[in-house]
C-alpha cells in the first residue's frame, strides 16, 4: 500500500471521484454537482494505491486554526476489512497534525461507527439523518507533536 496525495482535477482525482461515486455515492442514487466538486477545490485529497490503482479515498477539509473535518472516505469493496482504510485514516492524521490541527471532526453513517471508535473517535451528540441515511458526529483530539 502507498499513502499518497492527490492534487485537485488531476487524473488521480478522477478516479477518486469515480471510487467515491461507486462506493458512496452511487448506491443511494446520488451524484455530484458542480457546485460539490467546486468546493473541494481548497481541501486536502489523499488516497491509498496498489499496483498503481486507487483502492482507498479520503477528503479532509481544514476548518478554522486547529480543526479539521474528514469526508468522502471510501475504500473500494474488494480491498474493504483489510486494513487499507485504517493505513489511510492513520496516515492522513499525521498530515493534519503537520498541518497544526489539534482535533479531528466527521459525520459517520452508523455502519462505520464501530471502525472509527476502534480508531480513537469517539461519539458526540444523537444520531441525525444525512442523504437519508442514519449518521453520528464524531471526534477525537490528536496527540501533539513532539
Amino acid at each position: 500500500m502507498e499513502f499518497v496525495t492527490i492534487e485537485w482535477c488531476t487524473p488521480l482525482y478522477q478516479e477518486s471521484l469515480e471510487l467515491r461515486h461507486a462506493v458512496l455515492r452511487q448506491p443511494l442514487g446520488l451524484t455530484f454537482s458542480g457546485e460539490d466538486l467546486d468546493a473541494e477545490h481548497s481541501d486536502l485529497h489523499f488516497g491509498v494505491t496498489e499496483d498503481d490503482k486507487l483502492v482507498g479515498i479520503l477528503v479532509a477539509r481544514l476548518a478554522g486554526k486547529s480543526t479539521a473535518k474528514l469526508r468522502q472516505m471510501a475504500v473500494d469493496p474488494s480491498r474493504q476489512n483489510q486494513g487499507v482504510g485504517t493505513f489511510l485514516v492513520e496516515r492522513v492524521e499525521v498530515e493534519l497534525r503537520d498541518r497544526d490541527a489539534t482535533e479531528v471532526q466527521l459525520h459517520a453513517r452508523e455502519a462505520a461507527v464501530a471502525f472509527y471508535e476502534k480508531l480513537g473517535y469517539r461519539v458526540v451528540g444523537e444520531p441525525y439523518d444525512e442523504v437519508t441515511l442514519p449518521h453520528r458526529k464524531m471526534q477525537k483530539t490528536l496527540p501533539r507533536q513532539n
